[in-house]
């Protein structure tokens, strides 16, 4: 599975996945400009867009997407605030081109999804999960992982405690983003035998630690592992 980082973090996400047959857009939190240079103004080669949730630096996008003929399949949630948006349930499968997708929950403040991406090209299986405090599911046969590690619980209590960020944030922060540590319990209860590459999402500029997530990853999976 071929991945590509246009862009992660609070200022907005968004990735393009291929199987050599079928690319998939990951969210569109991003100016549609931008998405436009990151898949090299081939726009038409992007079969569909998966949306997690409603805030904007994952969803911004979507009307120009929609203008442009290109399916954005996401939540009821989404698809009432954007007319258009194609609607998918949690845990029913969906098949896009040479991909079959299955949505489930994730925990977020709002209705938020998580995406299970299958190719049935070259057998690889992926999941996709950002904005969720933990994720209640386990995984079979995973090759791929594209997984938020937004915070380190240490760095973040220090930085509320020191009042270098507000304690109402902090809490925010711990109710509806996934910690290091919460990752690393989701890596061991997966197996994780099949696994080749991780892609570590969405880290906090002031409260994660790069190096260190991914030390700690390439330690519990030994597969490779990028920091987004």
């Amino acid at each position: 599975m071929e991945i590509k980082i246009l862009a992660s973090g609070s200022s907005g996400n968004a990735y393009i996945i291929s199987d050599g047959k079928t690319s998939l857009l990951l969210d569109a939190g991003i100016p549609f400009k931008e998405i436009q240079k990151g898949c090299g103004f081939q726009t038409s080669s992007i079969r569909g867009c998966l949306v997690t949730h409603r805030h904007g630096d994952h969803a911004k996008a979507i009307p120009k997407l929609l203008q442009r003929g290109i399916t954005v399949y996401s939540s009821a949630d989404v698809a009432e605030i954007y007319p258009g948006v194609h609607q998918i349930d949690a845990l029913k499968e969906v098949p896009v081109g040479t991909l079959r997708v299955l949505p489930f929950e994730a925990e977020h403040d709002v209705p938020c999804y998580g995406y299970q991406v299958t190719s049935a090209a070259t057998g690889e299986k992926l999941i996709y999960i950002t904005d969720s405090a933990y994720i209640k599911y386990t995984f079979t046969g995973l090759t791929h992982l594209m997984v938020e590690a937004n915070y380190a619980q240490e760095i973040l209590l220090d930085n509320a405690k020191s009042e270098r960020m507000p304690l109402f944030l902090a809490e925010r922060v711990i109710q509806t983003h996934m910690s290091i540590e919460t990752l690393l319990g989701l890596l061991r209860a997966n197996d994780m035998s099949k696994v080749r590459q991780i892609y570590l999402l969405h880290l906090s500029d002031g409260n994660s630690d790069a190096e260190t997530f991914k030390r700690q990853v390439q330690q519990e999976t030994g597969a490779e592992v990028y920091i987004a």
